[in-house]
């Protein structure tokens, strides 16, 4: 069993948390990409689905760049996990696959599914703010 998430979506949250440094301009993406010791390519692919949640905003050309448009006192864990990986499948078998027929649940599949559960209500809690707290990037 892996319970991990995606680098992109660590690099994410890395990347929001420098955005919030300082909310009120835009942070050129070769400033941000620099923080995050990535390149400027792969830090738009990390930034593009923030930009499509509304949580980040962008604009071309000098003094454009990036900037925060929600609070990530507003977003939680879970928020961030599905905007980069996609929703969470709750009604999906613990082996993933299809072992057994729908009508047959697996033995594990109750305390799997509590389990599953209580992590995603722990995700869905946690605000991203938080992570201020405990996600240094590069420079700090």
């Amino acid at each position: 069993m892996r319970l991990e998430l995606d680098q992109r979506t660590e690099l994410a949250a890395q990347a929001l948390m420098v955005l919030d440094v300082d909310d009120s301009d835009y942070q050129t993406g070769t400033d941000i990409a620099d923080r995050l010791d990535i390149g400027p390519d792969y830090l738009t692919k990390i930034l593009a689905p923030l930009i499509r949640e509304g949580w980040i905003t962008s604009a071309p050309g000098r003094g454009g760049g990036y900037r925060l448009t929600k609070s990530l006192v507003d977003l939680c864990v879970l928020d961030l996990i599905e905007a980069v990986e996609g929703r969470v499948d709750r009604n999906r078998c613990m082996h993933g696959d299809s072992r057994n027929p729908p009508t047959e649940l697996c033995r594990l599949h109750d305390p799997w599914v509590r389990a599953r559960e209580s992590l995603l209500r722990e995700l869905e809690e946690t605000p991203l703010a938080i992570a201020r707290l405990s996600s240094p990037t590069k420079g700090e």
